[in-house]
Formats: C-alpha cells, sequence, structure tokens
C-alpha cells in the first residue's frame, strides 16, 4: 500500500538501513519491526509488516528510478 508522502526526520536511532539504492532506504524499526522505504529526500513512500514484500516494493521502486 502506498501511502501519501510523509517527511521522516532520519531517525537513525530508532530506524536501521537493511538496503540504499539509488538514494532510496529500505529501513527497520528497531522495537516494532515494522519496515518502511525512504525516498532520497526523506519522505516515507511506503510501510509494512512484512520484510519480504517490502524488500520487493523497495527493489520494483529503485528499478523504475533512473
Amino acid at each position: 500500500m502506498l501511502y501519501a508522502r510523509a517527511r521522516t526526520h532520519g531517525d537513525p536511532i530508532f530506524w536501521n538501513t537493511l538496503d540504499f539504492r539509488k538514494d532510496f532506504k529500505l529501513q527497520q524499526h528497531q522495537f516494532t519491526d515494522h519496515y518502511r522505504i525512504v525516498d532520497p529526500e526523506n519522505y516515507r513512500v511506503d510501510t509494512g509488516l512484512d520484510e519480504s514484500s517490502m524488500r520487493n516494493i523497495f527493489l520494483q521502486i529503485t528499478e523504475n528510478v533512473d
């Protein structure tokens, strides 16, 4: 599910970056195990609970960006 763009603060204390491609980040929250995709301007693109699904979405997004 794609969400309206919401700016993040980077939150390096609570979010671990699992993958980084074309300036997009796939991150996992340290305590809740939520996942999110953040664009190069630190806006949340998507969020979810299933790592596999989020990785697939992350790959689709980054493959379609020049």
